[in-house]
């Protein structure tokens, strides 16, 4: 089966001129298909969906329709172009289904690309700071009224950090690689953030925190910009949709976005978070949902960026101590590299959280 008899699948017409495999991404592969009929050139988005990282593909695309078809609706209430702003999924010609299964047992999937759009994979510039965070906050608004527990858990317990740490001190005390003795300065360090990293978890067990549909991937290239007018449009990867906490999405995109440096940079003195990316996004986010949040998660969304830092250093310290099984790894220590930066960056985030809480009060306060 080629890439053009897929498409023709997904009701994709014309004929066939082009397809351009895209680098972004880890897990899926990605093409840029080519078309043209009647004169007019139409793109799409070809995905190979990674069964080795997405064993149900079936449920994960459930997910996926279901989320775009209700900011689909919420989008043409307010008469904007739908096009733009929400992801279009294709079905196949015979069953309706979000996807097809190739002679080799495959998935594939097809989105309409948004044209004349781009992606940044990192940014400096402020403006686009901000609008990554309008983008995720107005995805969030757009799914205020969805029921998140009606989505399929993709990733068990993804963001589940009183597991994370049982998991982590079970590697700790079994040290299959003997490296334990190396790194006890950077366990003792995970481990002091213990209590405060689980606070999120318990305040959503309890119920103070609600349920809310939660990307899990909120980096910079997981929103498209308008080319021209470099204002953000949709949202995209959305394989990791889950419920959650709203601090969890916040909390990943500052970590990812206002950081001084790479995340596996070696060179701890280049590490902090950076005040002014992280106003620039939060005033975009809190700007599209702060009215929608209640008091607890206003109060707790900066407990989210140094959780998920945390969360994070444990789980690349976690995978260092169990060998380098999880995380692809381009040197040896690399792992420990990523531990230590993140870890730098969490405490640095702890010493800035009053300055943190002044700004993110200020936009709360002026819903702006």
């Amino acid at each position: 089966m080629t890439i053009n008899d897929i498409c023709h699948r997904f009701y994709v017409s014309g004929d066939y001129l082009s397809c351009k495999e895209v680098s972004t991404g880890n897990i899926n592969n990605t093409y840029l298909v080519r078309f043209i009929e009647n004169g007019i050139r139409e793109s799409y988005i070809l995905q190979r969906i990674n069964k080795n990282v997405f064993t149900d593909p079936e449920r994960v695309m459930d997910n996926i329709v279901k989320v775009t078809e209700f900011i689909r609706e919420e989008i043409e209430k307010k008469g904007l172009p739908v096009h733009k702003l929400v992801l279009n999924v294709f079905r196949e010609r015979d069953t309706g289904a979000p996807f097809i299964i190739d002679n080799f047992g495959d998935y594939w999937r097809c989105y309409q690309f948004i044209e004349n759009s781009e992606t940044y994979d990192s940014s400096s510039d402020l403006g686009v700071i901000e609008e990554v965070g309008r983008a995720f906050g107005v995805f969030q608004n757009a799914l205020d009224g969805f029921d998140a527990n009606s989505l399929f858990i993709t990733i068990p317990d993804f963001h589940n950090t009183p597991k994370r740490y049982l998991k982590f001190r079970e590697s700790v005390e079994k040290d299959i690689c003997g490296r334990v003795a190396g790194v006890r300065d950077e366990i003792d360090r995970v481990l002091a953030f213990g209590k405060e990293a689980s606070k999120l978890q318990k305040l959503l067990d309890s119920g103070k925190i609600p349920v809310r549909v939660t990307h899990n991937d909120t980096k910079c290239n997981n929103v498209c910009f308008d080319k021209d007018t470099k204002k953000s449009l949709a949202v995209l990867d959305l394989d990791t949709v889950m419920p959650g906490a709203v601090a969890f999405d916040f909390g990943d995109a500052v970590r990812s976005i206002a950081s001084s440096a790479e995340e596996d940079d070696p060179d701890l003195k280049n590490v902090r978070l950076d005040l002014d990316k992280y106003k620039a996004f939060t005033k975009g986010f809190v700007s599209e949902i702060g009215e929608k949040l209640n008091d607890t998660e206003k109060e707790t969304l900066n407990d989210g960026v140094i959780t998920l830092t945390v969360e994070l250093a444990m789980r690349f310290l976690n995978d260092y101590i169990d060998g380098d099984v999880y995380f692809k790894t381009r040197y040896p220590g690399h792992n420990l590299d990523r531990a230590k930066n993140q870890l730098a960056l969490a405490e640095d985030m702890s010493v800035k959280k009053t300055e943190m809480d002044g700004i993110l009060s200020e936009f709360l306060r002026s819903g702006r």
